[in-house]
């Protein structure tokens, strides 16, 4: 990288050749994805120099176009950063969020910004995937203006993707801790989604094709209460459930936090 030009008229240019031949500029041949993540190396470096005055780093918007695994190395990097000074990101993407509670990565906050009639704006802790489907389903069982067999197939269908985002979390660890390509993850999790049973067993063995063994890894593991959980999240609801909805989500809460 140089820079063209004199006194304040200068630009910096990235010359670049392809298999030999000069391709005249980087932009060239480039992606939005790889423009954004040239970006960040550019501009990280000279935000976190020792002689910069400032113990903050603000960035609007890094993942745009990113492919997956360059957003797991840029939660990763910032993670580090973030050790020696003060890392604000502003993100329409929720892979970048995703990313930094899938990998653990250190004391991180994250604020959902809502912004309303009138631009009113009201900030909120950010929840995970299974919080968030579990509280949902929480307050929709207390709901008792609403019949429970009108109740109970939602309330059943929101523990059912807490539970696959458990899973999710789980196949995405376990498969990126031994570097399994990102786009193979996917579409394990894309050919397990058929059915419930398919993601709890890839989540649980690693493979999808073991869903035979579910049921009973379930019960040996967590017992009862996880086995009736994933059986009425399967099947809609039972009839079991109908009188105690708040029980079918303490269950499913149980669940989501044992396949964790």
């Amino acid at each position: 990288m140089t820079l063209k030009g004199s006194n304040t008229r200068r630009r910096v240019a990235f010359p670049v050749s392809v298999d030999g031949a000069d391709n005249g500029t980087a932009l060239g041949v480039m992606s939005q994805g790889e423009m954004h993540a040239l970006g960040l190396a550019t501009f990280l470096p000279r935000g976190c120099a020792t002689e910069s005055p400032f113990r903050f780093i603000v960035v609007n918007d890094p993942v745009q176009s990113m492919d997956p695994a360059k957003v797991d190395g840029l939660a990763r990097m910032l993670a580090e950063l973030a050790e020696q000074r003060q890392v604000v990101v502003f993100t329409h993407d929720t892979r970048l969020p995703d990313a930094v509670r899938r990998l653990d990565l250190g004391k991180a906050r994250i604020i959902e910004v809502t912004r309303a009639e009138r631009s009113v704006v009201t900030l909120r802790a950010g929840s995970d995937p299974v919080s968030r489907h579990l509280d949902d389903a929480y307050a929709l069982a207390r709901n008792d203006e609403i019949a429970a067999e009108a109740r109970g197939p939602v309330v059943a269908e929101l523990c059912r993707s807490a539970i696959e985002a458990a899973c999710h979390r789980v196949i995405w660890r376990t498969r990126v801790g031994r570097g399994v390509p990102h786009a193979d993850t996917e579409k394990a999790i894309e050919d397990a989604s058929r059915r419930l049973t398919t993601t709890v067993a890839l989540a649980a063995f690693d493979d999808a094709d073991r869903g035979g063994d579910v049921l009973g890894w379930l019960g040996r593991r967590h017992g009862p209460r996880a086995v009736n959980a994933y059986q009425a999240c399967r099947e809609g609801v039972h009839g079991a459930y109908l009188a105690d909805l708040p029980g079918l989500v303490a269950d499913a809460r149980l669940l989501t936090a044992a396949l964790s």
